[in-house]
């Protein structure tokens, strides 16, 4: 019989009474109802034992299951002091495998008879203390009777043996036929077993992917790091855990989990990378080290230092995964195991290699997070510093030119209808004014800019209209503009400043009447929808381009049309009037066609009409 044990003195088979066949089959009935229904694997396998036992007389019948290399007998019936011999024993699958290579085979039953078996292979037989007979069907102390389990894909789970058969005579065909039922009954509890077993296994895998994937939606590296490692971890029952990178060449980041010693993981740092980077991160390989391997080919400079660093964990192997993406090594994960523990199978290596492909992903996504916040901070910071630059260089600039422009207006008072339209005082005059404009435009950008509260009250929309005609009509006339005011809806209001405002109409209005040639003629149409109030300004102008209007309201910017770039502006009045308009709650939205003309329509907030 397989397995380890001396010899035991059993007398007779002890099993009860011979059992009608029909009690055997309605025992092996209820036995297939429970491998089909139960999911206490041990207790079908007991049921097992204990019916070939009971129902067909064997005085001993054993299950062992496969784990590894090593066949672990798990179910045994017999005697007791039989019983507490060989269950639990473990014995080398190769040895059984050699004996069924020996073995006669009855249907899916080997059965090897006294004389056969090798004396290696006796080391590790149960041999019953039982005197041999003469008789050739009779059963001899040293004959076997096995049958091998396997799965329905034909991998060996386990090996069922009997002994001591009723009568201690040889089982004839119909006992056989009977033995094989039960045995495959045994073999099918154990194929059930080995796939809820990897079923669990794969949820228990699968949520430890899932879990450390949803440590990416943390905000920050050290933050990700940690609840991954954590996870990682508790996932796998480790007993130390770390995660070691170095993005964008920095002196790195180390979260650990279990108990590692930070001090002598810190030793590892630099040889361990330089091994992966050379060896395991170009094939993506994994690398499994024990504390006690006197070489590892894959880490040939790291290998003491990182024994030394698990050990120090308590841990007594571990398995070391490159973490990176694409061609870039970030790092590595260490997740150290206790010596009780096996090794890691292939589903768990797989996973281990998922994760480490995880940890990469969110190595990088961090990384490019920090990056642009950085980026993003940086240029707060510069154009902070252009505003303020931008106001105290108008303010240093507005002093002198109001000394200009009030020289300017003495000398046009001295001269008085003398002033001669194409005269120097006339042109120092004309570039005066704008540049006076353009120092307002500045200052009005540098304040719209940092502005963030301002004293709200209701505006009604056509007044700002009826005003910003006002302010142009004489440009217009000038220009041989017409403007038309419609009102659609006269009581339109909203809240906001007043000042602020008008200056988003004057700009609006401005452009429009600057850019449409003589003949030409401005729309300006107040309405309202739904809970927006709208003012639209239309011309029959010059018209902006496709790639123009994706620069419109950047401040600086000016028209690539040459037509434009003829007529004076500062490139700030639509960025002002948009951060303007946002400010408010609102938008501006342009249409335009070139050489056709422009549409600009300016959304904001209605204030709520009064109950009646």
């Amino acid at each position: 019989m397989d397995t380890d044990g001396g010899a035991v003195q059993v007398h007779g088979s002890g099993a009860a009474e011979a059992q009608p066949p029909a009690q055997a089959l309605q025992r092996l009935s209820e036995l297939v109802r429970r491998v089909n229904s139960s999911t206490d694997t041990a207790q079908v396998l007991e049921e097992v034992v204990n019916g070939v036992h009971e129902e067909l007389g064997y005085g001993v019948v054993a299950i062992s299951q496969l784990e590894g290399d090593v066949l672990v007998m798990v179910a045994v019936a017999g005697p007791d002091d039989v019983r507490r011999q060989i269950l639990g024993r473990r014995t080398p699958a190769v040895s059984i495998l050699d004996e069924y290579r020996a073995a006669d085979h009855w249907g899916i039953l080997r059965y090897v008879p006294h004389g056969r078996m090798a004396p290696d292979q006796i080391e590790f037989a149960w041999i019953p203390d039982i005197d041999a007979s003469e008789d050739p069907d009779a059963w001899h102390p040293e004959d076997a009777l096995y049958a091998p389990l396997y799965s329905a894909t034909g991998k060996l789970l386990g090996n069922m043996s009997v002994d001591l058969p009723r009568g201690m005579r040889l089982p004839g065909q119909a006992e056989r036929d009977l033995l094989e039922m039960f045995m495959v009954q045994a073999g099918l509890a154990l194929s059930n077993a080995q796939q809820r077993e990897r079923l669990a296994q794969q949820v228990r895998l699968g949520a430890i992917v899932k879990e450390v994937a949803q440590a990416g939606s943390r905000v920050g590296l050290d933050a990700v790091l940690g609840i991954a490692t954590e996870a990682i971890n508790r996932g796998f029952g480790a007993v130390q855990t770390w995660v070691r990178c170095h993005p964008d060449g920095d002196r790195g980041r180390e979260v650990s989990a279990g108990h590692p010693r930070p001090s002598l993981v810190s030793t590892v740092i630099g040889t361990l990378n330089d091994d992966l980077a050379h060896a395991a991160w170009p094939a993506r390989r994994l690398v499994w080290i024990h504390v006690d391997d006197t070489e590892c080919d894959l880490l040939p400079a790291s290998r003491v230092r990182l024994q030394q660093a698990i050990a120090a964990g308590g841990a007594a192997h571990a398995v070391v995964a490159p973490v990176g993406v694409g061609l870039e090594l970030f790092g590595y994960l260490v997740i150290g195991f206790r010596d009780d523990q096996p090794a890691p199978g292939s589903d768990e290596l797989d996973t281990i290699s998922e994760v480490s492909r995880e940890l990469g992903r969110m190595i990088q996504s961090a990384r490019l997070f920090e990056t642009e916040h950085r980026l993003v901070s940086e240029l707060r910071e510069l154009d902070r510093y252009k505003g303020e630059l931008i106001a105290t260089i108008s303010h240093e600039l507005k002093t002198p030119l109001t000394t200009i422009i009030g020289h300017v207006e003495l000398l046009e008072e001295r001269q008085g209808e003398q002033v001669e339209e194409g005269g120097s005082v006339a042109a120092i005059r004309r570039s005066a004014d704008r540049l006076d404009r353009l120092i307002q435009n500045l200052l009005d950008y540098a304040r719209v800019q940092e502005r963030r509260e301002f004293v709200r009250r209701d505006i009604h929309l056509v007044e700002l209209a009826e005003a910003a005609i006002e302010l142009m009509t004489s440009q217009a006339e000038a220009g041989g503009v017409r403007m038309v005011l419609d009102v659609l809806r006269s009581e339109v209001v909203v809240r906001g400043d007043a000042e602020e405002l008008s200056t988003v109409l004057n700009n609006l209005v401005s452009n429009a009447v600057k850019y449409t040639r003589p003949g030409g003629r401005v729309a300006i149409e107040i309405d309202s929808v739904e809970a927006w109030g709208r003012v639209t300004v239309k011309d029959t102008g010059i018209g902006i381009s496709q790639i123009d209007r994706s620069h419109l309201f950047s401040a600086f910017h000016r028209s690539s049309n040459p037509e434009a770039l003829s007529i004076p502006g500062t490139g700030l009045g639509l960025a002002i009037s948009r951060r303007i308009a946002e400010s408010h709650g609102g938008k501006i939205d342009v249409e335009s066609t070139l050489g056709q003309g422009s549409t600009f329509t300016l959304l904001l907030p209605r204030t709520a009409p009064e109950a009646p």
